[in-house]
């Protein structure tokens, strides 16, 4: 049973100034950001430098401190048609298919923290939180490349020559950010490559229930994890159970400077070669694929211009590996907060104000997940010996001797951050509205 409604509204706050905003980007982090500001009133534009919504992608995972943001904007209705509900997250061996460990989902985590787990097509999303801005009375323009950014003034200029000023410009452009590059010019290191990059693919439900063994992994709705040596596979039904996502985690890079390229199937199949016969018959089924680039930021010195009216969110800002599943839901969260903090101005003079605000709140989360994605990804691929049998113990929860090793502050030694009995709390528990709120209280006394 879901909790009741969570309202934006902050009841201790009248509308004091509706703000001129502008957003680049209409990704997640873009378009949720969007909405929260559009619902409190605020004049926002967002600048997409594509022409069109983009098909690119697949599974999104969307944890309990999302889903809590998401029905707070009247979304969760809409959402329900789309999503695919899984029990549990399922850690398994790479080579046989046993499961190692466990985090139940559905229903507990609903029971637990009022709000469930789901997953999704990133295009449904995207297009789902594109109508909700629109609805919300949000411009969105597409074919706007940003070429330049004015932190004064502030304002954007697109690669056609049009200059969009606001009171607030919000960087949501993603890792390689336009208005990253714009606001610190003296930040060149970019985005930082792991030594590993990805496989994505689906496979139509037709496929999947043609044989008994894929078959039950449509039925017995779950998000798997083979877990092998230096590689992993994480799969899940989406778009309802129409179909089975695929994301396959190894060792190497895509082309340079491109993050997502078409794969090669036959090379994506061998280098799973060895991996479980039922999730290898998956594989057998695919018949085209992408290659990611993962990778992810290095701690920014700051969000915010030293204006303090350009302010990143997202990717832009903490862009991170995808190996606790929360990098969209991390973007979710900044909208939310920063729709709060903007909330409190009662003139465009104490928005660099509020912005600090935002970023305090923000940033210590954000990098603390940023950090504990790459611990979780590294306990994943561990090779076969005895720091992997000790992983495989501790998800068994046959291993106690070991439970001092563990950093709940980096995840480092936990096998399992989602069942952790500190991290899941704070993890999947952020209520960032309550969290926001109570600092600005604290503020504006």
């Amino acid at each position: 049973m879901l909790s009741d409604t969570p309202s934006t509204d902050d009841p201790s706050q009248n509308k004091l100034v509706h703000l001129r905003v502008v957003i680049c980007g209409a990704g997640l982090a873009g378009l949720g950001a969007a909405i929260a500001l559009g619902r409190k009133g605020h004049q926002v534009v967002v600048l997409e430098a594509a022409s069109h919504l983009s098909e690119i992608g697949a599974g999104i995972q969307i944890p309990p401190n999302s889903t809590r943001i998401l029905e707070a904007y009247g979304l969760g209705g809409k959402l329900r048609e789309l999503v695919a509900w899984p029990r549990n997250i399922s850690l398994r061996r790479y080579a046989t298919g046993k499961q190692l460990g466990l985090t139940p989902l559905h229903p507990h985590l609903t029971q637990t923290y009022g709000y469930p787990y789901w997953l999704i097509h990133r295009a449904d999303y995207q297009r789902l939180l594109f109508d909700a801005a629109v609805e919300a009375g949000v411009e969105v323009i597409l074919s706007a490349r940003i070429s330049a950014a004015n932190e004064e003034k502030p304002s954007v200029t697109t690669t056609d020559g049009k200059e969009f000023a606001a009171d607030v410009i919000v960087g949501a452009d993603g890792i390689r950010s336009k208005i990253r590059e714009c606001i610190f010019p003296t930040f060149t290191r970019g985005p930082t490559s792991t030594a590993n990059c990805a496989f994505r693919a689906t496979v139509p439900v037709e496929e999947m229930m043609a044989d008994p063994q894929t078959a039950e992994l449509m039925t017995d709705v779950n998000a798997n994890a083979w877990m092998g040596p230096d590689r992993h596979v994480m799969a899940y039904p989406i778009r309802q159970g129409a179909m089975y996502n695929l994301v396959m985690c190894h060792q190497g890079q895509a082309k340079p400077g491109e993050w997502a390229v078409p794969g090669d199937v036959e090379e994506m199949r061998k280098t799973y070669a060895d991996f479980d016969p039922v999730i290898r018959k998956v594989i057998d089924n695919v018949t085209s694929c992408l290659k990611w680039t993962l990778a992810d930021l290095p701690p920014l010195q700051s969000w915010l211009s030293n204006s303090g009216k350009v302010v990143l969110i997202g990717d832009a800002a903490h862009a991170m590996v995808p190996f606790l599943a929360q990098g969209a839901s991390m973007g979710i969260e900044d909208g939310a907060c920063l729709a709060e903090c903007l909330n409190r101005a009662e003139s465009a003079s104490d928005v660099p104000r509020y912005l600090r605000t935002f970023q305090q709140l923000r940033k210590p989360r954000c990098e603390r997940i940023q950090v504990g994605s790459r611990s979780n990804g590294d306990m994943w691929h561990l090779k076969d010996g005895p720091e992997q049998e000790r992983r495989d113990r501790g998800l068994s929860g046959d291993d106690t001797k070991d439970a001092a090793e563990r950093d709940v502050e980096t995840v480092a030694g936990i096998p399992n951050p989602w069942s952790d009995k500190d991290f899941q709390p704070w993890l999947f528990g952020h209520d960032v509205f309550k969290e926001a709120r109570k600092a600005l209280d604290q503020m504006d006394k």
